[in-house]
């Protein structure tokens, strides 16, 4: 196996007008004198986060909208990005009530994943449980509210299908939650 040693330059491309986003080029040498250059996505060490939020009646809260990148509309549970300084869960649960109006009575850990293989943004996953709307509703930004992202609410056994029809943007974060969505579903 070869080992990979990072060297500079690291290139940073900005790029989008809302997001701000960015291209980071990376440089390795390997132990043979070959330098590798690879292109990832996301500020190094950014951190983002989402929930599979249920209900107290067993259904999935999640968002059904139009996704860029698949050029379609796509059901993805609720996240997004976790500010400096915020706690992972913190963030996750303010994404939460701001994207679907929905606070849980109990939240699990599930794991983290870096996605795949060129984002630098390593996601923290939750397992919401016993969520209610507040009464606050949903804060979603002018941008969702403008592309006619919604909220809904399925079961289980859809979120299920969903990541294996490539028909969410999450489909990790369902595998990691597997178990104990089982032991929901069979206990509801």
């Amino acid at each position: 196996m070869k080992q990979f040693t990072r060297i500079e330059p690291t290139l940073i491309q900005p790029v989008g007008d809302r997001f701000k986003r960015q291209a980071v080029i990376k440089h390795f040498r390997t132990e043979d004198g070959l330098e590798h250059e690879f292109t990832t996505w996301g500020s190094e060490g950014s951190r983002a986060g989402a929930a599979i939020a249920i209900t107290r009646d067993n259904q999935v809260v999640i968002t059904y909208q139009f996704r860029g990148g698949p050029e379609r509309w796509m059901y993805d549970i609720p996240g997004g990005g976790i500010n400096a300084g915020e706690d992972p869960e913190t963030g996750v649960l303010r994404e939460l009530q701001e994207e679907t109006g929905y606070l849980p009575g109990s939240v699990e850990f599930l794991g983290t994943s870096c996605r795949d293989s060129i984002n630098n943004t390593t996601w923290y996953y939750y397992l919401a449980l016993d969520c209610e709307l507040s009464g606050a509703g949903n804060q979603q930004d002018a941008e969702e509210q403008q592309q006619g992202a919604e909220v809904r609410l399925i079961t289980i056994e859809q979120l299920i299908a969903n990541a294996r029809a490539n028909k969410m943007t999450d489909p990790h974060a369902v595998l990691m939650a597997y178990d104990r969505l089982m032991d929901l579903k069979e206990n509801n």
